[in-house]
């Protein structure tokens, strides 16, 4: 071997050793404490190399998590199936969920963190599970494992929560009479309960947590198991408690569909009363307008009565009026014919009576066989005169008779002749 070359490279050897030795780098997602040969302590919060010249260093993650659920997380901090607790009644069962809790940023708690618990496993388990655990705990002897099961499932989460962040709740015993289930009697119990301040909030003891500035930045409850014991005795109640609500409920049925069947029949009766209200008022209203009608046609009649009687008043006047107008008119005419009458002796009455008559004396006549046709002992020639002369000495005898009947002078006036 070179003797030239030895010593650079064994030289470069140690100084590697030392920067090797004398630096780290803190990854993302953690801080780091350091501690010189001096005693002096340092936290690296950000991400890169820093120097510890010779010191010694831990590694703490920003965020611890606590894994209690059914499955397993391998990238928790903390990591198990459940956490036991026993509620009021002396039930048990487990909680299942996860929490996640971020470290102090300021480099003087931090520090007191390290001194306290000295790794990332200490602050782990040795603060962050047993606070945890205790708050579930504590939460579950504040109730009986069926309010647990069946009422109180978010009361249950939010009392945890608040005593794991904020410090457990001061409690006080209280006196609660209760009935047992074996006997049927009631018991009286000291349970725990939660004391509250003037301000109406619970009341807190010291928090581990908040003493090391420690928060609880994600809290969630995900399922709960209960004893089978307390399974069978949930479910056993359970079906009591339906029965006597199924029992309570039916008869409340009963009793409503009581209510209904005498409410349905006052409706009936009700109906039934108002439809002959309802038919009487049909009735007084047809009675009314038959009425009202009547009278209508009573006032029509009586107008039309009066009108008729009105009517047989002019009637009558216009008759006598009439009959006065044809005695007068008869009066006048007679009056008017006796002048005539007396101007001319009626003589155009009697012309056309006696024309009538004489009209008459000759169409019987003609109808009479003045001639014989068969005659015995004359000649027919004298037979012929003396039937002409007797009918036209009838004629003559009969216009006679009628011109004296009817004052008829037939003869001609004599004419004063003037002599020359």
């Amino acid at each position: 071997m070179n003797t030239k070359l030895f010593f650079p490279v064994a030289i470069m050897i140690a100084v590697g050793l030392l920067l090797a030795m004398s630096a780290g780098i803190n990854d993302a997602g953690n801080r780091t404490v350091v501690q010189y040969p001096t005693g002096t302590l340092l936290v690296k919060f950000t991400p890169g190399i820093y120097m510890k010249w010779f010191g010694t260093s831990t590694e703490y993650r920003d965020v611890l998590t606590y894994d209690y659920g059914k499955s397993n997380d391998d990238t928790a901090s903390i990591n198990q199936s459940g956490i036991p607790v026993r509620y009021q009644d002396g039930g048990t069962g487990k909680v299942y969920g996860k929490a996640r809790f971020s470290l102090p940023n300021d480099e003087q708690t931090m520090l007191s963190v390290h001194k306290a618990f000295r790794s990332n496993a200490g602050v782990a388990n040795k603060l962050i599970k047993t606070v945890t655990e205790e708050g579930m705990n504590l939460t579950a002897g504040l109730m009986s494992s069926e309010e647990a099961y069946a009422e109180k499932r978010g009361i249950y989460t939010q009392w945890a929560s608040e005593q794991i962040a904020g410090g457990k709740y001061q409690t006080e015993l209280r006196k609660i009479s209760t009935l047992d289930e074996s006997t049927g009697k009631n018991i009286v119990k000291n349970v725990p309960v939660i004391t509250y301040g003037k301000d109406g909030r619970p009341v807190h003891l010291k928090s581990d947590l908040k003493e090391y500035g420690i928060s609880v930045n994600g809290f969630q409850i995900t399922d709960w198991n209960f004893e089978q014991k307390t399974l069978n005795q949930i479910s056993t109640k359970r079906e009591a408690t339906m029965a006597i609500i199924t029992a309570k409920a039916n008869a409340e049925r009963a009793k409503q569909d009581a209510i209904t069947s005498e409410e349905q029949g006052k409706a009936n009766v009700m109906t039934a009363k108002y439809e002959k209200e309802v038919e009487k008022e049909k009735a007084i209203v047809s009675a009314e307008q038959n009425k009202a009608v009547a009278v209508i046609r009573a006032e029509q009649l009586v107008e039309v009565a009066s009108q008729q009687r009105l009517e047989a008043e002019q009637k009558k006047l216009a008759a006598t009026e009439y009959k006065q107008e044809q005695i007068l008119r008869g009066e006048g005419d007679g009056a008017y014919k006796r002048l005539v009458m007396q101007a001319d002796g009626a003589l155009a009455q009697k012309l056309r009576t006696y024309e009538t008559v004489m009209n008459r004396f000759a169409q019987a006549i003609e109808k009479q066989k003045w001639v014989p046709e068969v005659q015995m002992g004359m000649s027919t020639g004298g037979s012929a005169v003396a039937g002409g002369s007797s009918a036209m000495a009838l004629i003559d005898m009969l216009s006679v008779k009628t011109a004296k009947d009817l004052a008829l002078d037939m003869s001609l006036p004599k004419t004063n002749v003037r002599k020359r």
